[in-house]
């Protein structure tokens, strides 16, 4: 009796957790980054850090270097997978397909887009503004279904006088713990088989770009061979001629 009595309060603690409300502002304007966590209805900033947080920890990193002076590691720098367009957008669709499974909308306070496509080629501009157009179109119906925004904000553009594009993006939402661990396990599994996906392919672009390395390189010396074998039948003809 006591052993259900203590798991039944531990149930009852998870659930609890489960339910607590969090929140997140995420924005990216004019080119700087901006992150906070909500908890309990309190807004805590974590990048940029406050003035404070970084003057002691640029102190506390000069004590430092100044006890031990070891001589500096090479850090192995990993670089994030290249996904081409359709990869990126099959991992929206699994994300917010995640969403849809608890049966009730998530709660967006502000959702912010703001695009405009620019670059040097005119055509590869014109085609990413389309792609960008093709895709808000297809995920914008489902987001309608999964999510309840109050303030929204999306409008693309175009033009082909500059040279880099611009994206101003913000997200100010609330969501249950239970909810995050839920789309974290919905889009963990359809995310692996995108990137198990990507990895072979950009196994196969690499191994067909060393084939036209390859190519490239022998190339000069099939075509002195050529040369030399037509010097050589021009000087038979002469001789026998």
């Amino acid at each position: 009796m006591v052993a259900l009595i203590i798991i039944g309060v531990i149930l009852a603690i998870i659930v609890l957790i489960m339910l607590i409300p969090v929140g997140a502002d995420i924005a990216f304007e004019n080119s700087e980054l901006r992150v906070s966590a909500k908890a309990c209805g309190v807004l805590m900033p974590i990048y940029p850090k406050p003035p404070e947080e970084k003057k002691a920890e640029k102190k506390e990193k000069a004590a430092e270097e100044a006890k031990e002076e070891k001589p500096a590691e090479e850090k192995k720098t990993r670089s994030l997978p290249k996904f081409n367009k359709e990869e990126l957008l099959e991992l929206a669709k699994a994300g917010i397909g995640a969403v849809g499974k608890f049966g009730r909308k998530v709660k967006v306070d502000r959702f912010l887009l703001h695009y405009v496509a620019a670059g040097r080629d005119p055509y590869n501009t014109a085609m990413t503004f389309a792609y960008v157009n093709a895709a808000l179109s297809t995920l914008a119906p489902m987001c309608a279904k999964r999510f309840t925004v109050k303030d929204c904000s999306v409008w693309t553009d175009v033009d082909f006088t500059r040279d880099d594009m611009q994206l101003d993006f913000g997200l100010a939402m609330t969501i249950r713990i239970g909810q995050i661990m839920g789309i974290a396990l919905g889009v963990g599994f359809k995310a692996l088989g995108i990137l198990r996906r990507n990895k072979k392919r950009l196994k196969q672009e690499a191994l067909e770009a060393e084939n036209k390395q390859a190519e490239a390189a022998a190339a000069p010396a099939a075509t002195e061979n050529t040369n030399k074998e037509n010097i050589q039948e021009e000087e038979r003809k002469n001789s026998n001629g």
